[in-house]
């Protein structure tokens, strides 16, 4: 999106529209409009001097420093208190924060703004050759703003009578939410992680094919010329052909690595759509200031913390192994999932082409999340709640934590799957964009896969539905390097056999009753 128009646009109105537009939102907020200031003024002397709030806000540092980002998100929970002033022509928009050093993943949308003014090549070497940013990259213009959606605008979904919700359905919803099980539309970690997938497949990948492409023309042209040209000049022009092949070389290992990109967001965006609930282990709050006075020895010396006297406190102590139970509840809804989940299923034509890669993610985001547990379950405070309902002869919620979560034979289970998926080579295929690579990573699968003999976990039929996801996967790279490289007879690959040998026959008789026409 870029700064053009009929007309000049101002920088602000520029962003401001670029708001309405994508994220039917606006800025109001005094710290973030301090924050589009600092970006279109370059950060120079230029810019206004952030206070506190803001500088927080906009990611600190001096104004000094060059700001040549700047994103605009809509915040999940926005603080309606009436700061925001509309005409009364005008119709109620969102609220939007700004900053120009990072945004809060997660929104219901996100954009982000580059200051054109600041890569241009004449402005690179004029900021090179001071050690001071004096101000050079102000933006005086929108045609010196480039626009990019991080993520689109997504809406929760909201009840009518949202005002008279229980308390226990808005934790729910909480619970749900942080859990991750909602849908595309609920969570916005998908929504940018699909975005950024998009702008790297649709867009970033035909610009260096361009590229590629206006490469090999000057190549062409420049031997063209070499056939009319002196003997001196052409060795000349032979030898930049060597500087050409390696830039083509590069371009090449660049579109690669463009390829890896998008297959590694799909990754992300599958594992942030899994099955997989976050688990974090709060405490009681008596607990948690407690923990904060331990030593650095670690002993959990009751005593010394100030909860010896909470021994005989039966309100307390009923509250902290409700507690405990509750963390039960949460590491059981993690450990059960390596014997409870199926293989990845083909409910859409993506997952359907991509089973192996979400295999993958799956075993490898669980091994994380049983390593977060664990972690979870060293913290001191965590530590302190255990000692403490020991001492009091509590062991009911103490043994059943200690025996009843199942957390060493998942962490055996999915250690083991996770050891023969971690360098399954689904990734590299998918990623595959010619025949070579093609063949080098379908020769990788078969010197993987005798490897799941060393796995006690891993059975026959779920190998067997890995093979099958990585045959449609094979399938999908082949379709699409013939139709890259055959583009003009691509339509033969969508048709079926009785299709193609009907349009086949017509075409030899139509070659043969033109060989049989007689010459006029």
């Amino acid at each position: 999106m870029g700064g053009g128009g009929r007309g000049p646009v101002a920088p602000l109105d520029y962003i401001q529209g670029a708001c309405k537009l994508h994220l039917q939102a606006q800025v109001s907020n005094p710290a973030s409009l301090q924050a589009i200031q600092r970006f279109l003024s370059g950060g120079g002397s230029g810019s206004a001097t952030p206070s506190s709030d803001a500088e927080a806000n906009s990611g600190g540092g001096g104004s000094a420093q060059p700001c040549p980002k700047l994103f605009i998100w809509v915040p999940r929970q926005s603080a309606k208190d009436g700061q925001m002033e509309y005409d009364d022509d005008e119709e109620n928009w969102d609220e939007a924060l700004a900053s120009t050093e990072s945004f809060d993943g997660r929104n219901l949308g996100s954009l982000a703004f580059i200051n054109a003014s600041l890569i241009n090549t004449n402005a690179a070497a004029a900021e090179a050759s001071t050690t001071t940013n004096t101000g050079g990259g102000e933006i005086k213009n929108a045609r010196q703003i480039q626009c990019m959606v991080m993520s689109p605008r997504i809406y929760l979904e909201e009840t009518e009578d949202d005002e008279d919700q229980t308390g226990e359905s808005k934790e729910d919803s909480k619970e749900e939410e942080s859990g991750g099980g909602g849908g595309d539309a609920n969570n916005p970690g998908s929504a940018t992680f699909l975005a950024l997938q998009m702008y790297a497949r649709h867009c970033f990948v035909p610009a260096v094919r361009a590229i590629e492409a206006l490469e090999l023309e000057e190549e062409k042209k420049e031997g063209n010329d070499g056939m009319v040209t002196p003997a001196g000049e052409g060795d000349e022009s032979a030898k930049q052909t060597p500087n050409r092949r390696k830039t083509t070389r590069i371009m090449e290992g660049l579109e690669d690595k463009l390829r890896e990109l998008d297959v590694a967001l799909g990754q992300c965006r599958r594992t942030v759509l899994g099955r997989i609930p976050h688990v974090a282990l709060r405490t009681h709050p008596r607990i948690a200031e407690a923990a904060a006075r331990l030593g650095s020895s670690g002993k959990m010396d009751l005593e010394s913390v100030g909860l010896s006297e909470s021994l005989q406190d039966d309100a307390f102590l009923n509250e902290v192994q409700s507690t405990v139970t509750h963390w039960i509840t949460q590491i059981r809804k993690v450990t059960v999932l390596p014997a409870s989940t199926p293989f990845p299923s083909g409910d859409s034509a993506e997952t359907e082409s991509h089973a192996d890669l979400e295999e993958v993610s799956f075993w490898i985001g669980l091994e994380e999340a049983l390593k977060t547990i664990r972690s979870e379950l060293s913290k001191p405070d965590v530590l302190l709640t255990i000692a403490l309902l020991k001492e009091a002869k509590r062991f009911v919620a103490t043994i059943a934590l200690e025996n009843n979560t199942g957390m060493d034979a998942a962490e055996a289970h999915v250690g083991d799957v996770a050891n023969f998926l971690r360098s399954y080579p689904a990734p590299m295929l998918a990623a595959s964009r010619d025949w070579a690579k093609i063949g080098s990573a379908m020769d990788a699968v078969f010197t993987h896969l005798p490897k799941v003999r060393q796995s006690r976990f891993y059975d026959l039929d779920r190998l067997a539905r890995l093979v099958e996801a990585t045959t449609l996967n094979l399938r999908e790279r082949m379709e699409g390097t013939l139709r890259e490289s055959y583009k003009g007879n691509g339509i033969v690959l969508s048709l079926n056999y009785d299709e193609y040998e009907k349009r086949g026959r017509m075409r030899r008789r139509a070659g043969e009753a033109r060989n049989e026409t007689p010459a006029q």
